[in-house]
């Protein structure tokens, strides 16, 4: 399996679990006064349950925001598409107002010159 088909907070763990296990390796193996070796793969182990339970749903919980604010953004942008129609609309419909006002003040004004 390529790196790249491997889901991203998968990645991220693998990544932040191996560094902190080479850290972890480094610290017990030159600063440690009595280590215990057999429990050296357990807190890898721990570590990789514990930061991907934590970085899956630290991804999950990113992409419902991301899908929250794409259906806020698409919801602003359908209402201010509804608002132009509906201004459009008004517009033309003033404009037949305005012209059957001016036809019915323009055959007023000629009934009362005859």
């Amino acid at each position: 399996m390529k790196w790249k088909q491997i889901p991203r907070w998968l990645r991220d763990t693998i990544s932040v679990v191996v560094a902190m296990s080479v850290l972890l390796v480094i610290y017990d193996a030159f600063f440690a006064k009595h280590v215990n070796w057999a429990l050296v793969p357990l807190q890898i182990v721990v570590a990789f349950l514990a930061v991907g339970v934590w970085s899956f749903f630290s991804y999950r919980s990113q992409q419902k925001r991301q899908l929250a604010e794409a259906q806020k953004k698409a919801a602003a942008e359908k209402r201010q598409q509804q608002r132009q129609e509906q201004q459009a609309l008004a517009a033309k419909e003033a404009a037949v107002a305005r012209q059957r006002n001016l036809a019915r003040n323009q055959a007023h004004q000629q009934h009362r010159h005859e």
